[in-house]
């Protein structure tokens, strides 16, 4: 009977604290003079996407995304593995690591070249692992005159926007 008691508590303990992780997300973020809405409350993962009204998973213009990461302690080497992983992933791919900071940002693409993503993010050590804040923001070749365009579009974006956002998203990950 005792070992039942003992089940029955660490049940009742994962509920509780599933329940009280869930309490602590919020559904809404304001952020460069935008709010964005938790587009996955149902989430089983320590991931959460927020996108703007009208948008959805599959296509997105901006998002900023959350995920804590209870395999890595550090930071610093967070952000350096991801960043590696970014490059090994997609050789064309342009990160610039700020190891310092524990903060990047970097352009991807997919091999169809729809689309080019920049993306700023940064990692934060917190209690038991690390957490990943981000904002990404898309530029679709349909939109911008093309493959060449999109990418232009992007760098140019990146040259002229990337300290902005890595400030804002660092501010945010602060919150």
């Amino acid at each position: 009977m005792s070992n039942f008691y003992k089940i029955l508590f660490v049940i009742t303990s994962l509920i509780l604290l599933s329940a009280s992780v869930w309490a602590a997300v919020d559904t809404k973020i304001k952020f460069d003079g935008q709010t964005y809405n938790l587009s996955n409350p149902e989430t089983k993962t320590e991931k959460f996407v927020y996108l703007l009204k009208d948008e959805n998973i599959g296509n997105w213009h901006t998002q900023i995304y959350s995920e804590f990461m209870n395999n890595s302690q550090n930071a610093t080497e967070a952000a350096a593995e991801f960043a590696y992983q970014i490059q090994k992933e997609n050789p064309q791919a342009v990160v610039l690591l700020y190891p310092e900071a524990a903060t990047l940002g970097y352009i991807t693409f997919p091999t169809d070249k729809k689309f080019y993503t920049y993306n700023c993010m940064v990692f934060k050590s917190e209690n038991n692992g690390v957490k990943k804040l981000g904002y990404s923001k898309r530029f679709y070749a349909s939109s911008n005159g093309g493959e060449n365009g999109a990418r232009t579009a992007a760098i140019l974006f990146a040259e002229k926007n990337n300290k902005k956002y890595m400030e804002m998203i660092n501010k945010l990950a602060k919150k």
